[in-house]
């Protein structure tokens, strides 16, 4: 059997095993978003589901506990539940739920599914067959295609019927008959170009490489391995450049050629969140230090690094508005994008009675609102930084 790369899931076993939120959950700045909804979730398994939710046209779409629900967001009426044929003893193995024109797509095990955003109803289903997934990938997105890593591969699906378009097989700078998996591809939307962070087991250690492919014939174009023992998990693309984390260092390249443009190595720290773009400006979390970090698009110098959170941030940021939005498996943070400031941070209500609660999934933002499935309820908060 070929070794597998493990990405997250080690990682949240030990964060619930050694995780204590702070006592003090007040917010630290003057202005306070306000949860106007809320629900509470059945009971679950024991892993909990942490896709990020879409907000659009004044509603809230949201995949957890085997169901997918559209919400609106003023007041948190449903409009509409659908099941998503999910094993009840499963969660929702993706970290991302997507939204195009009147679609939303979800991936989870072998099965990418389409939905109308009007009623839920089922507008494609495809099943891969001899796939082999990874726990919380994230799907990405073009105009016209979808982008599915798996373990050994990448899919291509076609976003109006679902039909598979192409399944690259990345074989290209392993060694000894190892297996790459790719976590969280990226689909340019400006020209062919796909982009595949990778990570392998060796039996002694990781590795991985950051692949580039074009995406409509599949071929082959460059390849940028890693030299030390660790695996590429995210990457980011702008203009001429791909932008990705290695273990503690930052890395961009020209995104043509894989050429290096610059790195900058982040001593007793190590990344594993998505990295985002936003103007000129990359931002990225941390699990060892447990910070968000900004970085110069062009130069890669260190513009700022925030707090130290108490739990690490692997999770999806959100860059809007001159703020940075993310969650850490416990808390919210909202945090000035230009000086890493936390202009507010906060555990869930119910957190005052039971410490049990907690913020899970990447925080869906924008039209004034917050979204964020929760371990135990979903929340909706106010944004007041942008009313």
């Amino acid at each position: 059997m070929k070794p597998k790369i493990i990405f997250l899931s080690l990682i949240i076993v030990l964060l619930f095993t050694c995780f204590e939120c702070e006592n003090n959950v007040e917010p630290i700045d003057n202005i306070e978003p306000e949860i106007i909804w809320s629900y509470k979730l059945p009971d679950k398994i024991a892993f909990d589901d942490e896709v990020m939710p879409v907000i659009n046209n004044g509603f809230a779409y949201i995949a957890a506990v085997r169901t997918l629900r559209c919400t609106e967001i003023e007041n948190g009426n449903t409009k509409w539940e659908t099941f998503l044929g999910i094993d009840i003893n499963r969660a929702i193995r993706s970290n991302k739920l997507l939204h195009s024109g009147n679609l939303l797509f979800l991936n989870h095990t072998e099965w990418v599914k389409a939905f109308n955003k009007q009623d839920g109803s089922l507008v494609w289903e495809t099943v891969i067959e001899n796939y082999d997934d990874i726990d919380l990938s994230i799907m990405s997105q073009n105009e016209n295609s979808l982008l599915l890593g798996g373990q050994g591969e990448v899919v291509k699906l076609n976003k109006m019927t679902g039909q598979i378009e192409l399944r690259i097989s990345l074989t290209q700078l392993m060694y000894g008959g190892n297996s790459q998996g790719a976590y969280n591809p990226i689909i340019s939307n400006t020209d062919d170009y796909l982009y595949v962070p990778t990570g392998y087991n060796t039996g002694a250690g990781l590795k991985g490489n950051l692949l580039c492919y074009n995406s409509v014939t599949g071929d082959f174009l460059w390849g940028f391995p890693i030299q030390d023992d660790v695996g590429i998990e995210t990457c980011a693309i702008k203009g001429n450049i791909v932008v990705f984390a290695a273990g503690s260092t930052m890395i961009s390249l020209n995104r043509f050629t894989g050429g290096k443009f610059w790195e900058n190595s982040i001593n007793d720290d190590a990344f594993e969140s998505s990295v985002i773009i936003d103007g000129e400006t990359v931002y990225m979390g941390s699990h060892a230090q447990s910070m968000m970090y900004a970085f110069d698009l062009n130069s890669g110098k260190l513009k700022w690094r925030g707090e130290d959170t108490p739990s690490s941030i692997i999770t999806i940021p959100t860059a809007i508005d001159n703020r940075v939005y993310f969650s850490n498996w416990a808390y919210i943070y909202v945090v000035n994008a230009t000086n890493g400031n936390t202009l507010w941070k906060s555990l869930p209500p119910e957190y005052r009675e039971d410490s049990s609660y907690r913020y899970m999934s990447p925080v869906a933002v924008g039209e004034g609102y917050m979204v964020c499935v929760g371990n135990k309820k979903v929340y909706c908060l106010t944004d007041p930084w942008s009313r």
